[in-house]
């Protein structure tokens, strides 16, 4: 599996199983836990390999992921999507939503031992505003007045904070693609390309310190090869899909179950003949039998959605949506009809060859859309010819991945399908959305937004923007010596949660 800020992967993240039929099982970490030592390494095991960490330009989640431990914003995200202070130690909004000021903290330093300074956190923001990060390009203006940041906005939103967790870094530097320099709780200090990356802790770090000395990430071509990796003793953890677990010991190991906090869809190019008309999109949604895929692919695990947003951020999650299109063959049949594919039609469903799950999803789907005289020819490919012609160049049919959000917040996830959007890869064009989407963001009414954006999900649904799947469930597993797991409503591994156990 792959997500990434603006598409692809499904693995850890936060505690949510909902209803629609699938499995519930509690997060739940095996093995008691005597005393915790502070020190050691954990060697961690991944399927995709690492090469850009420039915050500001790195396109995979998993690259987010340990950047989460790498870069801090002037706030942070907590374990519930609530923020927190981090490089800001307190922050203030006006009554209109449309000035925010930030208390910066004293005594931050970078991992090359500098102190941040004002000059730093100005470049760090210029530096998200010409590289096009969510919200930065809502700034009108910013100064930093003795130990305040004062943004001003040019217009009002009243989450514009959530969007704050962009890295700040030191000014000028040049070089974090491959040596990123940043004030988290690890510090990158080895990168072997193809092989590994290793992290080390921050001792100067100015909050609560990790509890490990270092962490090793290690690149493992696939699932299959995890599993030999970790049974061999090579590596301490890794993410597992639902069908892995079935090969482990769960006596022998330290096991947390969670969501992806992404969404797994069939991402249908609008700007593709068929799919230009919303009655071939619906008649996809009719004939796709969510359950089934979640059963048959894994296991039961996973959680069925209904629109491009995560159930973890539950505030503004419409989970009714989940049930919007029951399967109802000839329903989609009078669809097809309507639109000239009585006898149905040929289409092209490009997968990222590594990730077995999408490649699974894909050969269930096949076999659904079959009912309708449909027919789906699955086209596997490697991860960057799916990068390059599927989301950049928009050249493709229809292909499946998981979507997840580089914030825990709506925006994240739903701006994609504005219509002028840069990462609308599925061509999704709707003045409606677009409507709704600007009243979201810009009104300062808690209760009015959270409206707005439900409302931005029902839009989705009822046009059928794709075909939305599950968000996948998945598990981290970790050898007996190790314990220590927090989730978050995004994709994120945080290293300094993990300690070594003595029992």
């Amino acid at each position: 599996m792959k997500k990434l800020s603006f598409a692809a992967f499904a693995v850890a993240a936060t505690v949510f199983l909902a209803s629609c039929g699938e499995k519930k099982e509690a997060p739940v970490a095996q093995g008691k836990v005597e005393q915790i030592v502070d020190g050691g390494d954990f060697v961690f095991g991944i399927a995709t390999e690492l090469n850009n960490f420039d915050p500001f330009d790195s396109g995979t989640a998993e690259t987010r992921g340990v950047n989460f431990n790498i870069f801090e914003g002037l706030v942070k995200v907590e374990t519930d999507g609530s923020f927190v202070p981090a490089i800001a130690e307190s922050w203030t909004v006006s009554d209109d939503a449309k000035v925010y000021t930030f208390k910066l903290r004293s005594g931050v330093k970078f991992h090359n031992g500098k102190d941040v300074s004002a000059n730093d956190i100005s470049f760090s923001l210029q530096t998200a505003i010409d590289h096009g990060i969510a919200g930065y390009s809502e700034i009108e203006s910013f100064k930093i007045e003795n130990d305040s940041l004062i943004i001003n906005l040019k217009s009002a939103d009243a989450g514009f904070v959530a969007y704050l967790t962009a890295a700040i870094i030191p000014e000028g530097y040049e070089e974090n693609a491959r040596k990123p320099v940043g004030t988290g709780p690890f510090k990158l200090t080895e990168f072997a390309e193809q092989d590994h990356v290793k992290l080390e802790k921050n001792t100067d770090y100015w909050g609560q310190k990790a509890h490990l000395d270092s962490v090793t990430i290690k690149f493992v071509a696939s699932q299959a090869n995890l599993v030999i990796s970790f049974q061999s003793g090579s590596i301490d953890g890794f993410s597992a899909e639902a069908g892995t677990m079935m090969q482990l010991d769960e006596n022998t190991i330290t096991k947390y179950q969670s969501n992806s906090n992404a969404v797994q869809l069939i991402a249908l190019n609008n700007d593709f003949e068929p799919f230009k008309d919303i009655r071939v999109r619906q008649a996809l949604n009719y004939l796709v039998d969510r359950k089934e895929i979640i059963d048959t692919v894994n296991y039961g695990y996973g959680v069925i959605v209904g629109s491009g947003l995560i159930p973890a951020l539950s505030k503004y999650y419409d989970e009714t949506l989940a049930s919007s299109y029951a399967v109802d063959v000839e329903k989609a049949k009078e669809l097809l009809k309507e639109a000239g594919y009585e006898n149905g039609f040929k289409f092209t469903i490009t997968v990222p060859s590594v990730y077995t799950v999408h490649v699974d999803t894909a050969a269930v789907v096949v076999n659904q859309l079959a009912k309708a005289g449909i027919q789906a020819e699955i086209k596997q490919v490697d991860w960057a010819t799916w990068l390059s012609n599927v989301y950049k160049g928009r050249q493709y049919e229809a292909t499946i991945i998981s979507l997840d959000g580089s914030l825990a917040y709506p925006t994240a996830f739903l701006s994609r399908y504005v219509s002028t959007a840069k990462n609308n890869f599925v061509n999704f064009k709707s003045e409606s959305y677009d409507k709704i989407y600007k009243d979201a963001v810009s009104t300062v009414n808690d209760e009015e937004k959270v409206e707005y954006f439900r409302a931005a999900q029902k839009i989705l649904s009822d046009e059928a923007a794709s075909v939305y799947l599950q968000d996948i469930s998945e598990f981290a597993v970790y050898s007996k010596d190790f314990a220590g797991y927090r989730g978050y409503p995004l994709y994120a591994r945080d290293f300094s949660a993990i300690y070594k156990m003595s029992k």
